[in-house]
């Protein structure tokens, strides 16, 4: 039995001369979560559409489950849809919608009422079957939606930024509900988002999209810990993405030079990229540590001399801007109890690991 549920091979997009998505590979594991991410106008969405069935590519082959679906219908996929407004029936009960998909299927009336019944236990809204969406909350409502999906027992969940019309805390809420969802059910969930936070906090797997291609592809800790491009290291998290010159030392490990003043630091190489090939550096702001506080770190570390240029309390966290050597900026995120020692002007001695100091091919 395949541990693929869904596979995209050398698929491609185009309305006409315009390229949306071009030839890309996927494969999709089963019964994980799996976030395609990127921003507007990347391609995700269309992507999404056409494992639905929605569009069809230009060129390329979908399977799901193993099977080829060129000419398969949306309906004959046995895929189920969550979309950004929930399309619920306002008209029909909870029970109503949810059971929407049963009957069309043509079940039998005790087949429907135990599916609805299940479905509705999986997403914690037993005793909700008699409402109507307008008397429910925005969370309830997202919530309905994926019941009423996941009632026919598909085997894959796409979801098209369903959390986009819900508001900060209920998002926040939301992210940790969907996840437990997809776990107790042990269904594959495809999830499209432009907020990287909700990818990181969901997902199994996550795809970054770029111009219509995959970025990279990985774990969140790869993608956050090990960005391939400046593009990545930007889109996912605060950065310090910097150019630089890389050479390879004698002692197999990596120097780097930054800005004008040619300031050195030790490195890492990320994905085996060649120093020749480096054109920039990552460093996130959470790397950049006050010196008296690198004593605990077990690696060794680069220490250089900068001026405060601006604070800004974020409440658990300073965010603070470094001057170093006249022409580098770098982001800062420490500790509030630090605040004494951070004003605008000051001198401040700083630590970056050599590890934090990662390579970028673009």
């Amino acid at each position: 039995m395949t541990t693929i549920d869904i596979e995209l091979l050398s698929v491609s997009k185009q309305f006409g001369s315009s390229h949306i998505v071009d030839d890309i590979s996927l494969a999709i594991p089963k019964g994980k979560f799996v976030s395609i991410l990127g921003p507007s106008g990347c391609g995700k969405t269309t992507t999404l559409n056409m494992i639905a069935g929605f569009e069809a590519p230009s060129s390329g082959l979908i399977r799901i489950r193993g099977r080829d679906q060129t000419g398969v219908p949306p309906e004959a996929r046995k895929i189920g849809l969550v979309f950004q407004n929930y399309a619920l029936f306002p008209h029909m009960t909870v029970a109503q919608n949810v059971g929407f998909g049963l009957r069309m299927q043509g079940r039998r009336r005790e087949d429907i009422a135990e599916g609805v019944s299940r479905a509705l236990k999986s997403v914690h809204l037993e005793g909700f079957e008699d409402r109507y969406p307008k008397a429910l909350s925005g969370g309830q409502q997202q919530r309905v939606a994926v019941a009423r999906a996941i009632a026919p027992s598909p085997s894959v969940l796409l979801l098209d930024e369903p959390l986009s019309n819900l508001d900060l805390k209920l998002r926040e809420t939301m992210r940790v509900e969907l996840k437990e969802i997809q776990e107790d059910l042990g269904m594959t969930f495809v999830y499209v988002t432009h907020d990287q936070e909700e990818a990181m906090a969901m997902s199994d797997r996550i795809i970054v999209m770029q111009g219509g291609v995959v970025a990279q592809e990985g774990s969140p800790a790869d993608i956050y810990g090990r960005p391939r491009t400046s593009f990545v290291a930007d889109f996912i998290g605060k950065s310090n993405i910097l150019p630089i010159s890389a050479v390879a030392e004698p002692d197999r490990s990596l120097r780097v030079y930054v800005g004008a003043a040619k300031v050195a630091m030790k490195a890492v190489a990320v994905n085996n990229l060649a120093p020749e090939n480096a054109r920039f550096c990552c460093i996130r702001p959470e790397a950049v540590r006050l010196a008296d506080a690198a004593g605990a770190l077990d690696e060794p570390v680069n220490r250089m001399t900068g001026t405060v240029q601006k604070v800004v309390n974020l409440g658990a966290y300073l965010e603070a801007w470094m001057l170093i050597d006249g022409d580098i900026i770098l982001k800062s995120m420490i500790r509030s109890t630090r605040i004494d020692k951070l004003t605008a002007g000051c001198r401040v001695e700083l630590a970056v690991a050599h590890s934090a100091v990662q390579l970028l091919e673009q």
